[in-house]
């Protein structure tokens, strides 16, 4: 999609000429105030590359314009337009808001398209920073979830279905949820195998086993809170659901819902109820959510059900039963989504020590 700049301007003849005058070499959106400018930035498909303002605007000025057109689309670079008298207030507004360039009016065509050229090279590099820092994450996330994987299946496995149930209720650009999703179980690893076969099994813990299982929400919590970016998901972490029955997080917001009503969910069908019991236990949490979420776990159970050999095990099929090598060693447990690199991993033990085969699968 082309690089939009939103010019806003309360003289329309001004914002008429300068669009005249650059048609065919940027794609320029124009609003004739500050509240227009709002309600373009707040509807428009992708975010604005570039956002420039005149200062001087009656009701709403340029400074207060992109302070909150700033908050509304903090990626966006900003440039102020002022004339020289108003120049104490735009020198305040360029240090107090960041803004990327100060304009002088009137400013001419060469120092505007140099301007805008400037602004769009500086968006490139903060989007391809932001893309470089995204992948970073996503990869430090797969090689956690890999490491869960081979040291503790039933966590790994808890990550996927909640990875399934996020991705059908979360708006589809929200990040959070799905990081959450992914990085939220990260604190059964510290939990014996031995509790979480009797939580598993819905049987009563003894209070030293039900607190330790308690705990594993907080585990998750002190690792990832030391990622950047990720403070608000290890607040959710902490707060998730660990027993059935729980009541949502205090103060829970849309945002958050999610991966809360998820969690919740995924309490009771650990626990082996029936999954429309576990919905109808669910009363405090969005009504809505809970209905999609029932829907996508009924959805993700009608697979086909195969009998396969280990090689021809492929990425995204459910393992229908516990997975083992010949020698004994738990590989996976029921109910995991195959990942690439633990298909691989599968098919090198398929051609060493052996699997016990064929494997029941989920297509």
């Amino acid at each position: 999609m082309a690089e939009r700049i939103l010019m806003v301007d309360d003289e329309p003849r001004i914002l008429d000429g300068i669009r005249r005058t650059l048609r065919g070499r940027y794609e320029i959106d124009a609003a004739v105030s500050g509240a227009e400018g709002l309600t373009r930035v707040a509807e428009a498909a992708e975010p604005y590359a570039v956002i420039v303002s005149d200062m001087k605007m009656p009701v709403m000025d340029g400074a207060e314009f992109l302070a909150r057109a700033r908050t509304a689309s903090p990626d966006s670079v900003q440039i102020i337009l002022s004339g020289q008298a108003e120049l104490t207030s735009t020198i305040a507004a360029v240090n107090d808001g960041n803004l990327f360039r100060f304009l002088t009016k009137p400013c001419d065509t060469t120092d505007l398209t140099r301007a805008l050229d400037a602004a769009l090279e500086q968006h490139r590099l903060v989007m391809a920073e932001r893309e470089l820092l995204q992948r970073t994450l996503d990869g430090a996330v797969e090689l956690l979830i890999d490491l869960m994987k081979a040291t503790n299946p039933y966590a790994a496995m808890r990550t996927e279905r909640l990875r399934m149930l996020v991705d059908a209720v979360a708006p589809a650009d929200a990040w959070e949820p799905r990081i959450a999703a992914m990085l939220g179980q990260v604190g059964l690893m510290a939990i014996p195998e031995p509790v979480l076969a009797q939580a598993r099994s819905g049987e009563t813990l003894d209070p030293g086993n039900e607190e330790l299982l308690r705990s594993h929400p907080r585990l998750a919590y002190d690792l990832i809170r030391r990622i950047p970016r990720l403070e608000r998901v290890a607040e959710w972490v902490a707060e998730q659901p660990v027993v059935f029955g729980e009541k949502p997080p205090a103060g829970m917001d849309d945002d958050q819902a999610p991966y809360a009503t998820a969690a919740a969910f995924l309490t009771g069908i650990d626990g082996g109820r029936p999954p429309a019991q576990v919905a109808g236990g669910l009363t405090e949490y969005p009504k809505d959510l809970v209905a999609r979420i029932l829907q996508a776990f009924a959805t993700s159970q009608a697979r086909s059900p195969r009998r396969l050999p280990g090689s021809e095990l492929m990425v995204g099929m459910v393992v229908d039963q516990d997975v083992l090598t010949t020698t004994g060693l738990l590989l996976l447990r029921q109910g995991e989504v195959l990942s690439e690199s633990m298909a691989i991993r599968l098919r090198y033990f398929a051609g060493g020590v052996g699997l016990v085969e064929p494997i029941s699968v989920l297509v």
